[in-house]
């Protein structure tokens, strides 16, 4: 079986980050957390393990300048552009079957660009234990699951089945069940259970895999997409991306295929990255807290008893003073000013539309 390939999927506008992430600057391009941006940090993470040549971006294709200029190392030909946005499987769709389309093969690991992992060395650990099992069965998605560290209704929680081994030191599971974005309380429930993992976004399978896992599952989908990808290659090739695209099924990823993958092709490998992904305004602020529940700041604040708040500061000099705030973000920029409760920050798009209609586009 060939090298191990990646796929960076960098194609989201990040709103429940704004004003931090804006439409023109999304948040996988941006140094929400040091002094590079996700998307870098995770082409350096891939260096040790996939060369240049079989690492692919998919992304938006406004984007392209962006990437092109953070990853100069990666060629030209492996930035896979979406026109258009279509939801998560559509852009997922695009990008294997343009790689299949294009001839390449075999295993290969794929994720979200907009995530952070403080182990970089137990991720090279579990990237290779990955690949093996694939490798073993490339009949498969090997799902690297983190070992989660709080209750956290943001992300997507996996049940783990009957353990089947252990590689590394990693040990390895099956697929029992899938819950994206739960209750707080039932996400107590299942931190309390130590039998659940967060889905960190991160999968090793194969090309031909995930083309045949589209046939089956999402044929609408898989059909629009592969007439698409028929004129690769062409002098139709823009024209027709451009026309068709548009018209693909607008669908999730998880509902599309995850959450219809048969349980005896998917694995659960159980990791410990330091992994985070700063979904919106509050899971940034977990990302970059010491401990839990401490109110974390940046830029020029003064801030008196506050707790479990995060109150951000771009807008220079001129100092924010907070005080006695519970469970609240601030983000001060330049162009707008963002006061929101922390039980509110997964339902940012809905504050979006109303700026949008009452003419304030140019903030998005």
């Amino acid at each position: 079986m060939s090298t191990l390939g990646a796929l960076l999927l960098a194609g989201g506008t990040g709103q429940r980050l704004w004003p931090l992430s804006r439409k023109n600057s999304p948040k996988q391009f941006a140094p929400l957390i040091g002094s590079k941006s996700s998307f870098q940090l995770a082409v350096e993470r891939l260096a040790t393990r996939v060369p240049p040549v079989r690492t692919y971006v998919g992304t938006n294709r406004a984007y392209e300048p962006i990437l092109r200029a953070q990853a100069p190392e990666l060629p030209a030909s492996n930035f896979l552009l979406e026109p258009c946005r279509r939801d998560v499987a559509a852009a997922v769709a695009l990008a294997f079957f343009s790689l299949e389309k294009d001839g390449v093969t075999g295993p290969f690991l794929f994720q979200w660009a907009d995530n952070y992992v403080k182990n970089t060395a137990a991720l090279e650990r579990a990237i290779d234990c990955g690949h093996a099992l694939v490798r073993a069965n490339p009949q498969r998605m090997v799902f690297l699951g983190e070992k989660p560290r709080y209750p956290s209704e943001n992300l997507g929680w996996i049940e783990l089945g009957e353990r089947q081994g252990e590689l590394e030191g990693m040990p390895y599971y099956g697929f029992k069940s899938w819950q994206y974005r739960p209750p707080k309380a039932r996400c107590e429930d299942m931190l309390a259970s130590g039998n659940f993992v967060w889905n960190s976004g991160y999968f090793v399978t194969t090309v031909e895999f995930m083309t045949a896992a589209f046939r089956r599952l999402a044929p609408e989908l898989a059909a629009c997409i592969e007439e698409i990808v028929s004129y690769r290659g062409t002098p139709q090739e823009r024209s027709k991306l451009d026309e068709l695209y548009p018209k693909a099924p607008s669908l999730h990823f998880d509902v599309a295929i995850l959450e219809q993958l048969p349980r005896e092709q998917a694995v659960l490998l159980q990791v410990e990255l330091g992994w985070s992904d700063p979904g919106n305004l509050y899971s940034l602020k977990e990302a970059l807290e010491q401990s839990p529940g401490a109110t974390v700041t940046r830029g020029s604040v003064v801030e008196v008893r506050n707790e479990d708040s995060f109150i951000y500061n771009l807008a220079g000099e001129r100092p924010v003073a907070a005080m006695g705030l519970n469970g609240v973000i601030v983000v001060d920029t330049p162009d707008v000013l963002l006061v929101v409760h922390k039980d509110s920050v997964r339902n940012l798009g809905e504050l979006l539309s109303e700026l949008g209609a009452q003419g304030h586009e140019k903030l998005l």
